[in-house]
């Protein structure tokens, strides 16, 4: 298991460091898109997808830190987080980042911590892995989006409504 996790922190380090040296793209077309409310939107999803957990917000720096372990925290302008009560493998994250070159940071973060708590799972809450498999990661602009719930579909519709 210690393998595992120094594994999964090592391929964190490697893409992040391949993502600060990706190049900046100067156009980005969703990077206009209309100013989104990080927390009216995790409230909306936490209020309206189907969650078996009853989740519960937790502070900007301890989701940065501690849940996707992103270090420097200057490239994330607001955030909102939902948690779990370690019954389940839901969550819920809304960013926006600084930058757009920041949102494929946050995304690289996603996907490492959709791996961790699939390893985690495995074998204790194995019934988890299909809601993981399922996982919402949405990006647009400076925006970053990761829902973990039976429910993919009516997030999705919740995310798009906010992003029209």
């Amino acid at each position: 298991m210690k393998k595992r996790l120094f594994a999964l922190l090592l391929s964190l380090v490697i893409v992040l460091s391949l993502a600060a040296c990706g190049s900046k793209d100067s156009k980005d077309s969703k990077d206009a898109a209309a100013d989104v409310d990080v927390k009216a939107l995790a409230d909306a999803l936490k209020n309206g997808c189907d969650f078996k957990d009853n989740l519960a917000e937790i502070d900007s720096s301890v989701g940065l830190t501690r849940v996707l372990s992103i270090a420097d925290t200057s490239i994330i302008e607001e955030s909102a987080f939902y948690t779990n009560s370690s019954a389940s493998a839901e969550e819920i994250t809304v960013i926006k980042a600084t930058s757009t070159e920041n949102v494929k940071i946050v995304k690289a973060a996603f996907d490492v911590r959709i791996s961790t708590q699939k390893a985690a799972c495995a074998d204790y809450l194995p019934d988890e892995i299909p809601k993981l498999d399922a996982a919402v990661e949405y990006t647009n602009g400076k925006y970053a989006v990761l829902v973990i719930s039976k429910d993919s579909a009516k997030a999705e519709e919740i995310i798009n409504e906010y992003f029209k």
